[in-house]
């Protein structure tokens, strides 16, 4: 990693990292790979805090704006020869009427403001020593990572981070088999308040791990590509812990979205109201869903144990919306067909029923049509 910020608590991360996982044993050197820079494609509201958290780590950054970046011409899919980065000129993210360059803000949890500078719009060339984090929604990822392609060289570690399911299956139809590859999700709360303004809401956790077709069950210890992207994330925005097996972590953050996201979204309501007695109803039959399409798929999830789960997030996220609710109540597309829809296709793959997650996915479609 670049410059002393993004060195600081590599021996916290060793430790976190290495913390109950048999396949990465060992002792976690500090000389790892180093990282040029951080480049975030797309500047919804995660993708502009971990900007907004870069900047004030003065770690080196690049903020590309999803509608701005990619115009790609021709889309030719042929991947040119590796270049190295070229010197990008930061684009203003908004002017106002007298044509002055406004910055996105970021409004840390105790309140103060980071101006995010690195916003760019052209297109450069990644670096094996650059990392590229995709934190958008599942349906921006097939034209996003087809976008990119040509950019990245075949070594640049690629990170998705997004809510639902089915991100991984569009990489690995775009990928090469051997792109370094991280799934990711995170509970860090944040918020667009205005067009230029986006809120820390609240303080979370980032889960991380290796693609599954990349895991080897020989290697015992993590290569030094993730380990490199482990400790950058860390330095950006701790914690971050490093999971064997990723897919039950994006499980586990799936069974709280399926139960959350839609209810807070049709009922237009804050988090906390989905542990009143109003939703147990719902509550109970959603997790009683999700349970059993999950083990079906290979999972191991008790409904019980899933609810108390979706209560105690709903608490710790009372005053919270959450992003389905957002969108729904900013006429934009949800995440609905990775959610719950995830859910109703991998039923329908299993020959069972879920008609409350069929409902609810046909619900909120229904309230943007």
């Amino acid at each position: 990693m670049k410059g002393k910020k993004a060195r600081q608590g590599v021996q916290k991360t060793e430790n976190l990292l290495g913390e109950g996982n048999s396949q990465a044993q060992g002792n976690f050197k500090t000389e790892q790979l180093e990282i040029k820079k951080i480049h975030i494609a797309g500047s919804g509201a995660i993708g502009s805090l971990l900007a907004g958290a870069a900047e004030k780590q003065a770690i080196p950054y690049a903020l590309y704006p999803r509608n701005s970046v990619f115009q790609v011409e021709n889309a030719s899919i042929g991947k040119p020869k590796f270049e190295p980065s070229k010197t990008e000129t930061p684009t203003p993210y908004l002017k106002n009427n007298n044509e002055t360059p406004t910055p996105l803000l970021i409004e840390w949890t105790d309140g103060t403001e980071y101006p995010i500078t690195q916003i760019n719009s052209n297109k450069p060339h990644l670096s094996p020593n650059d990392i590229l984090v995709l934190p958008l929604k599942v349906h921006h990822l097939k034209t996003a990572l087809t976008q990119w392609l040509p950019l990245i060289d075949k070594s640049t570690p690629v990170v998705l981070l997004h809510n639902g399911m089915g991100g991984y299956e569009i990489a690995t139809s775009i990928l090469p088999a051997k792109q370094p590859l991280l799934l990711a999700t995170t509970s860090h709360g944040a918020m667009k308040r205005t067009t230029t303004q986006v809120i820390y809401t609240g303080v979370g956790a980032t889960q991380i791990g290796i693609a599954p077709h990349l895991v080897s069950h020989k290697q015992l210890t993590m290569p030094e590509w993730a380990k490199s992207v482990c400790h950058t994330l860390y330095a950006l925005l701790p914690p971050v812990s490093y999971q064997t097996d990723i897919m039950k972590a994006l499980w586990a953050k799936l069974a709280i979205n399926v139960v959350i996201n839609p209810l807070t979204a049709l009922n237009n309501v804050t988090n906390s109201h989905i542990a009143d007695e109003q939703f147990a109803k719902e509550r109970k039959t959603l997790c009683e869903e999700f349970a059993e399409v999950a083990n079906a798929c290979g999972q191991c999830f008790d409904a019980n144990k899933i609810e108390q789960q979706v209560i105690n997030v709903a608490g710790l996220t009372g005053s919270n919306y959450s992003s389905m609710h957002q969108d729904v109540l900013n006429h934009r597309q949800t995440e609905i067909e990775a959610i719950n829809g995830y859910i109703v296709k991998m039923a329908q793959k299993k020959g069972i029923e879920v008609p409350l997650n069929t409902l609810l996915t046909q619900q909120v479609k229904a309230r943007l049509a």
